[in-house]
């Protein structure tokens, strides 16, 4: 919009912008002049009505003694030549007029809001004051105590008349002060421009193709640099130009014949893209170049990963960046893609060029892989659970029932000789028992119950109960949703290695006293969350260690999505969203 008034030519945005400056300067001035003028003199009305009305009070204290209202009512009268006087009155401490300027109001009862608001503190004060009007207000008093107000109105409408006289004043001194300043303009200008113009018909003419011309000197010494300055960059240019298309050439051809998908965005817009990224995406040049952002074909869940990249490339001056991200076809199909972004200057321009792989079904192979990966854990573990449960455990019970067999024939008078003392092996039969204890345990944890009945509240119970053995966590909270279709064995199983997997990362490492976990449903997913109040690390720091390894592993498999939250002394939080099964 400005530049639909502004001129175009520097000869008359000189004069202009000269006037516009002394019209503002001088507006200013003459601004500060009126508020100046504007403030004295409402300071000047204020003390003068209350000077005025302190005046009337001390005068109307001998009449309101000594009841004499004629004298009062004469008293005030004489105050209706005071300049500008709208009214003058006398109140009663219950607001009624007992003497004014305008006798018609004697003996009424002030009931207006400003009235009612004078109170009964014995002190001046101002009642109104607004562009129109000051009333203002001062207590008669007779031995401290209040025996009446005085109350003077004061017509504001002089102090406009004044300031009018100030503007037109201030007017005239304006338009001077602009006349001058555009003849001195004009004057500048002529001689700036007239070399100017000389090196605009030389660009003129190299526009056109003559790379032959060269600008002229002026006189001026500014001038004269500025012509010498232009044709040394003309050489340069005619110089570069032709390297320039070679490279172009070079580019392009490159680009084009790439495997990868190749793109260039510029002001967050695409400038060029490359076949293979046609396909990559599903949209044509047409539908990208100009008019989409690399934005919009980024999965929702992964574009803070890219703004966060971006900024950070930004403020280090990081050139390159390399990242996964999860990429939305035209179709609406989702991709995952590898990232290589780079700065570059493209037309002279800021931009940055990005070279995308698809790796779609690597990761899916990936995934294929961990999972077998996984189950031969499982069947491993489950395995060595059911050798410790049916062949340790077993042979821990016989031991027991041949103890109670021996014990037996002591007690029913067997030679105490060569048998063992009862109590010796009462107490051999308690370290049997709690070895079965603990193999039950050992058992547990490497090959769960999760196929046996009960809900997985119940299973993840009884996972902390074990766990948790020597009371290392004050409070656990465990919430699980009631689901109308209860998991799949393959996701409770996952739930419950994850699970088992963070509370021995939080009982290792974290000296957490309170752990919170709670399975939930949210429209089409299950969360998984594991929070602590523990001391807490940096997420983004490498660890020793494979238990997260392991957790990232079992999340990728169910082609989940793994949150890690946590910093110095705040705790962890681990979440997981997977597909509802």
């Amino acid at each position: 919009m400005s530049q639909l008034f502004w001129p175009k030519k520097i000869r008359t945005q000189l004069i202009l912008g000269i006037a516009l400056v002394h019209l503002v300067l001088m507006s200013v001035f003459v601004a500060d002049l009126l508020n100046r003028q504007y403030t004295f003199l409402v300071r000047q009305g204020q003390d003068q009505a209350l000077g005025l009305a302190h005046d009337l009070a001390i005068n109307a204290n001998i009449y309101i003694v000594g009841n004499d209202f004629d004298g009062l009512e004469r008293m005030i009268q004489s105050y209706k030549d005071f300049p500008h006087l709208e009214y003058a009155m006398i109140l009663s401490p219950e607001n009624t007029v007992v003497s004014h300027t305008d006798p018609a109001n004697l003996g009424k009862t002030a009931t207006d809001s400003i009235s009612r608001s004078i109170g009964s503190q014995p002190k001046p004060r101002i009642l109104t004051h607004d562009n129109h009007i000051l009333d203002v207000a001062a207590p008669v008093i007779r031995d401290k105590a209040l025996i009446g107000w005085a109350r003077v109105a004061i017509n504001q409408d002089y102090i406009f008349g004044n300031l009018a006289g100030i503007v037109e004043k201030g007017i005239l001194y304006i338009l001077i002060a602009i006349a001058t300043g555009a003849i001195i303009a004009i004057l500048i200008g002529k001689r700036l421009t007239g070399g100017l113009y000389k090196l605009i018909a030389a660009s003129e003419k190299i526009r056109s193709g003559d790379h032959n011309i060269r600008a002229t000197r002026s006189g001026g010494y500014e001038l004269d640099l500025l012509a010498t300055t232009f044709n040394r960059m003309l050489d340069e240019i005619v110089a570069n130009e032709s390297r320039l298309k070679d490279s172009e050439a070079k580019f392009r051809s490159l680009v084009e014949q790439s495997q990868v998908g190749v793109y260039i965005a510029q002001d967050e817009k695409f400038v060029y893209v490359n076949p293979v990224f046609e396909q990559q995406s599903g949209y044509a040049k047409e539908e990208l170049i100009g008019k989409a952002t690399f934005y919009m074909l980024v999965h929702e869940e992964d574009l803070p990963l890219v703004r966060r990249n971006y900024e950070q490339r930004m403020s280090t001056g990081r050139s390159t960046d390399r990242y996964v991200l999860r990429a939305i076809r035209r179709d609406g199909a989702i991709i995952f893609v590898e990232v290589i972004v780079s700065t570059i200057v493209y037309n002279n321009a800021p931009a940055v060029i990005g070279s995308i792989i698809d790796i779609t079904d690597r990761l899916h192979e990936e995934n294929r892989i961990n999972k077998a990966v996984i189950d031969a854990q499982e069947r491993e573990r489950m395995q060595i659970g059911m050798e410790l449960h049916d062949n340790v455990q077993q042979l821990l019970a016989g031991s027991i029932l041949t103890l109670d067999y021996v014990r037996s024939r002591i007690a029913a008078g067997g030679n105490p000789q060569n048998i063992a003392d009862p109590e010796a092996l009462d107490n051999v039969k308690a370290y049997i028992n709690e070895g079965i204890t603990e193999l039950r345990r050992l058992s547990h944890q490497l090959a769960p119950s999760m196929r046996l009945p009960g809900n997985l509240s119940e299973k993840i119970h009884a996972l902390v109960q074990t766990m948790n053995i020597a009371n290392s966590f004050e409070s656990v909270e465990i919430e699980v949703d009631d689901f109308d279709t209860p998991l799949n064995a393959e996701v409770q199983l996952a739930f419950y290695r994850i699970l088992q997997e963070q509370l021995t990362n939080i009982l290792k490492y974290a000296d957490a006293t309170r752990v919170s976990i709670r399975v939930k449903r949210v429209g089409q997913q299950i969360i998984l969350s594991i929070r602590d109040n523990g001391r807490g690390f940096d997420p983004t720091e490498k660890r020793e260690g494979i238990g997260f390894e392991n957790i990232r592993r079992r999340a990728t498999a169910m082609e989940g999505t793994l949150k890690i939250n946590s910093s110095a002394g705040a705790g962890c939080e681990l979440s997981l969203r997977v597909g509802a099964f």
